[in-house]
Parts: structure tokens; sequence; C-alpha cells
């Protein structure tokens, strides 16, 4: 019937060696066991929610493998690289400037004509203003200390006679990148 019986062993008193048995005839069902025979056996939540945690946990160890066996990507720091990128030609109009953060320089990049860019020190030499790129005089202004510079970086005017450090500027495959001095 798909039960089973506890059999006890129990020592009679009197003797040392012999052991008897005695059947008790108490049923002990597993709860995986139908009394009925004619049913199959079919899961319970408990069951469901135990697989689904199994499923979860196998998951999470084969995404956790993936991710261990993917190459990382290289730490790339801005101080290290030869060039840093402005942005692409095609979102950097003529006329328009950008001003780029490359470590520890703040660089001011200039688009002059169709193919033709400059990249000066973004800063103001003596107050450490950020500097603003004027396309209708084709000067660079600093709007802390009011000193005019072009884009060779000489002073054309103010009270300062120390020059913007200059930057090369190029494009490689449609990208516009500012190099080391």
């Amino acid at each position: 019937m798909g039960a089973e019986q506890i059999i006890a062993c129990v020592i009679k008193p009197g003797t040392d060696d012999e052991i008897s048995q005695r059947s008790y005839g108490v049923d002990v069902t597993s709860p995986m066991t139908k009394t009925n025979g004619d049913e199959p056996w079919e899961p319970g939540f408990s069951e469901y929610l135990l697989g689904g945690i199994v499923v979860l946990m196998v998951v999470a160890a084969a995404l956790a493998g993936f991710l261990y066996l993917l190459p990382p990507e290289r730490l790339q720091l801005a101080e290290l690289q030869p060039a840093y990128v402005v942005a692409p030609v095609s979102e950097f109009p003529v006329g328009a400037s950008r001003v780029v953060d490359w470590g520890e320089h703040v660089i001011l990049v200039v688009r002059t004509g169709e193919q033709a860019y400059a990249g000066v020190q973004g800063t103001s030499p003596t107050d450490g203003c950020i500097l603003n790129w004027d396309p209708t005089s084709l000067r660079v202004l600093s709007p802390c200390s009011y000193i005019v510079f072009d884009l060779q970086g000489n002073v054309v005017r103010g009270l300062t006679t120390v020059p913007l450090q200059r930057y090369p500027v190029f494009v490689r495959e449609g990208v516009v990148y500012v190099g080391r001095p």
C-alpha cells in the first residue's frame, strides 16, 4: 500500500544476546507517497518554490561565470592618452568652439574653417577663468579680466604678457582630436 512499518528492537530481560523484533504496526507515510496508487504525484507550492530558487541560482551562477570570462575594458586615463577626443566632425560646425577637460588641462578647441582647427589653453593664465570664443571678432576672450587673445595664443589686449599654450588639433576618421603640446 505504499506504507512502511516501524520495527522496534527490544532486549528481553534475562537474556544478554537475544534481540527480539516486535512489530507495533505504526504506518509512516512520506509526503511524496500517495496512499492511493491510482493518482500520479503532483508537486505543490513548496516544490515549485524550491525549483524556482534552484533555477534562479543556476542562472545567476552562469551569468557570474560569463561576466568573469569577459575581457575587461582597458582603463584609459586621460593624462596618459596621446590624444583626446573632442567631437565628431559632423557635430562640430564651422565657427563653433568646444571646451574639453583633459585631466589637469582645460583646452579650447575652435573650428575656424572647413578643415582648419585651433587648440589653445582653455583657462586664463592670470586668473584661471574659462575662456570664451568670439566668432565675430575671431578672438579668445577672458570674461573675468577682459584679456583678448588670438588663435595663436598671443595677447592682443589686456594687462598680461603671458601667452596661451597651444595644442595640436587633427581629424582622424571623421573625429576631431586634440593632442599633447
